[in-house]
């Protein structure tokens, strides 16, 4: 896919297609690079749609009947569960690119049975910048769904390690890297609400934070808070290993792991969308600094 690049006096952004590969924050004259990228080992701040995380087995019953999601999904010989959803492996067309933002568009495709798109718009301003994801069903069923980001930032910038602060009212209970039905309120939970740097290989886990609150990212050198729509009331938190261990991601996304057989089992509160024949839908994250 074509490299773009947005910039101004706040920020520079490097894009992939839709996917963030640089993202500059200027600050008292200094660039601080604050996300990492490494396409072999599948770093890169991408988007994550018709669904996030992981799906049980690939296995997807909706109106259009049940789909195996692991059907030439080009990940599925590398995991057991459908994921992160298709965008990321689409070709994206360019709609629109001025020098503040840039609009994209692909079609949902194979695995996902119901037809329609994606666009995604990027814009940088005055210490923000706005991801924008708008889901089209071109399909005559009702479509379930679920999007989010999944950025990689650096642990450090130049000093001491980032800290993460968000109120979560709970996290999903994992078993064998899926949810069960129990929500749990973990010992860290605390600590996230006071600034908290969980250490490598120790987390990947999905919380349920309020409504419209901020996740703030706090490094010695700046602060990123990241404030989505309402619909984002799920975060996860993922400290990967080696060779990643100098990066963690923080997902703003609609829904938890698995959704989609949860919400079939009657679970509660697991963030799953809707959107009508003909319609679309929109979710946004905004990340300001200071």
């Amino acid at each position: 896919m074509k490299m773009h690049k947005l910039k101004n006096n706040y920020c520079e952004v490097v894009t992939n297609g839709p996917s963030l590969i640089s993202f500059k924050i200027n600050k008292n004259d200094i660039n601080y690079e604050i996300l990492g990228y490494d396409l072999e080992n599948f770093v890169s701040s991408f988007i994550m749609a018709p669904w996030v995380n992981r799906i049980k087995e690939g296995i997807f019953n909706s109106k259009k009947g049940s789909t195996n999601l692991l059907n030439s999904h080009p990940l599925s010989s590398q995991f057991k569960h459908a994921i992160h959803g298709t965008v990321l492996f689409s070709n994206w067309e360019l709609i629109n690119k001025n020098k503040n933002s840039l609009e994209m568009k692909t079609n949902l495709s194979e695995p996902w049975p119901f037809k329609g798109n994606l666009k995604s718009k990027i814009s940088i301003g005055e210490k923000y910048i706005t991801q924008k994801l708008t889901i089209f069903n071109d399909d005559n069923e009702i479509m379930p769904f679920s999007m989010g980001w999944h950025p990689w930032f650096k642990r450090t910038l130049s000093s001491g390690e980032i800290e993460i602060k968000f109120d979560s009212q709970y996290k999903w209970e994992i078993s064998d890297e899926l949810p069960t039905s129990k929500k749990i309120k973990s010992s860290e939970i605390d600590k996230f609400k006071n600034g908290y740097s969980p250490a490598p290989e120790t987390l990947d886990d999905c919380y349920r934070i309020k409504d419209g609150s901020n996740v703030l990212l706090k490094w010695p050198e700046l602060t990123l808070n990241l404030k989505s729509s309402y619909e984002c009331g799920h975060l996860v938190i993922y400290t990967p290993p080696e060779p990643n261990s100098d990066l963690l991601c923080v997902e703003p996304q609609s829904a938890t792991i698995n959704s989609f057989q949860l919400d079939e089992e009657s679970v509660s509160d697991t963030g799953i969308l809707f959107v009508e024949p003909k319609k679309d839908y929109s979710l946004s994250t905004k990340w300001s600094w200071e």
